[in-house]
């Protein structure tokens, strides 16, 4: 996380209280090591504060900042900060108000609050994203009520730029995974590459036999019933080795693949674990689900984990039966990890392994209506799954948990934007809170 620091403090009051209040709660960010630092210093002067705040303008250009840190040290007029505003009108602020320093039993004040109390209105009115933040005299900055806002400006300042993949074109027919490119550029800043299935094919095609061997990223695998096929190993692999490349040269940070009513029906296999391999780098959704991608892709950021993500297919009193049909990170999963071939109507092979239990964060990105993007999330606990098998997929259970969520069943049910959500392991709700504030959505 990026940050810089810029001290407010009145001329009239002590400077060298306000220069070590300042020091002392710099230093304190410092030590948490959670963030690269540019610090601007402290700012009394409104005439020579321009020099500073040019300089971090540049710095910002070059290498930009998610979040602007003002340390309200003391009382100060408004004319530095109006400096600050006008330089920096679109980036998001944190506003500190630090205690003052208790000297013999006693607080010496220098107003930081009365400070705080006048910036914080001004901030407001001129639209800055902002979270305040205080500390009781004679105590620090509690680093951890601003973490999720600055990881949540982390995550939007990264998106800007980011690349999604998908293979083939359009989802499995079902129009609560279709997506607009330009309304996602606009609202996010992420861009949508396809690459065409003839692209992939072509590419595995072209793979010589020595490729394919020095590919061996599964050599951890159970296999359960019957192998699969030399043939369809070589497409899973293929599949693997030339989406990776791409990924690699294009910048990717997520993938999907049209599925099932296309590398199933048009090049002979499901890509389940085609997308459980490309897992270990890169956040993976299957049936084009782009929507579902780059929630997964904003749960990955905000949590600094691999993402997943899992299809409703029961809903009971108190829960849901969440899983998928055949992908699933190894990250997510109990070892071994176990693979079986697939029945019914697909063919390939898919994940079968144990969803590891414990505390989860579900989310989903969509629109209720043509322009406005809203973003569910909940947090709750996996628990195992009861007995349960999809029809169309033969009788083995796919991945899957019993999800009891934090909130109530109806509640859940009658926010739901999609079949599909993504999901990290942990709980990241105030992350995602921020994130939402920070981006306008519902």
């Amino acid at each position: 996380m990026r940050i810089a620091t810029i001290g407010l403090c009145d001329p009239g009051y002590s400077e060298n209280t306000a220069k070590a209040q300042y020091a002392a709660n710099l230093e304190h960010f410092r030590s948490s090591k959670l963030f690269e630092i540019v610090d601007a210093g402290l700012q009394s002067d409104e005439f020579a504060s321009g020099t500073a705040i040019d300089s971090l303008r540049q710095q910002h250009g070059t290498k930009p900042l998610d979040v602007l840190v003002l340390m309200q040290v003391a009382w100060a007029r408004p004319a530095i900060l109006l400096q600050v505003i006008r330089t920096f009108s679109k980036l998001p602020m944190v506003l500190c108000s630090p205690g003052s320093e208790i000297v013999n039993g006693a607080i010496k004040s220098i107003a930081p609050a009365a400070g705080a109390a006048s910036t914080f209105p001004i901030l407001q009115r001129h639209g800055i994203k902002l979270k305040f933040v205080w500390s009781s005299p004679g105590k620090p900055i509690d680093i951890s009520k601003i973490v999720p806002f600055i990881k949540a400006a982390q995550a939007v300042n990264r998106l800007k730029g980011a690349k999604l993949g998908m293979v083939g074109f359009g989802d499995m027919r079902l129009q609560t995974t279709g997506f607009d490119v330009r309304e996602i550029h606009e609202n996010f800043g992420v861009e949508i590459e396809s690459i065409d299935m003839l692209e992939l094919k072509n590419g595995i095609d072209r793979l010589s036999p020595q490729e394919l061997e020095q590919c061996n990223p599964i050599s951890n695998w159970t296999y359960v019933g019957q192998k699969p096929s030399h043939d369809l190993m070589r497409k899973i692999l293929g599949s693997y080795i030339i989406l990776d490349k791409l990924a690699a040269e294009r910048g990717y940070v997520g993938l999907s693949i049209k599925c099932p009513t296309g590398a199933a029906s048009v090049m002979g296999f499901t890509p389940c674990l085609v997308g459980t391999l490309l897992a270990n780098k890169y956040h993976y959704v299957c049936e084009n689900d782009i929507p579902g991608l780059l929630t997964q892709v904003i749960l990955g950021l905000l949590s600094d984990k691999m993402s997943a993500y899992w299809e409703l297919y029961e809903i009971f009193d108190d829960s849901l039966l969440l899983g998928c049909c055949g992908f699933c990170p190894e990250t997510f999963t109990v070892k071994p990890y176990k693979i079986r071939t697939l029945e019914g109507f697909l063919t390939g092979a898919a994940c079968c392994s144990q969803v590891k239990t414990g505390d989860y964060t579900i989310a989903r990105l969509g629109q209720q209506s043509s322009s406005s993007f809203v973003l569910q999330a909940i947090e709750g606990k996996a628990e195992p799954p009861p007995a349960w098998y999809e029809e169309a997929c033969g009788t083995a259970q796919h991945p899957s948990v019993k999800f009891m969520p934090d909130c109530s069943i109806e509640q859940l049910v009658n926010g739901l934007l999609a079949q599909h959500f993504a999901v990290v392991p942990g709980l990241c709700e105030k992350e995602i809170s921020e994130f939402k504030y920070l981006t306008n959505l519902g």
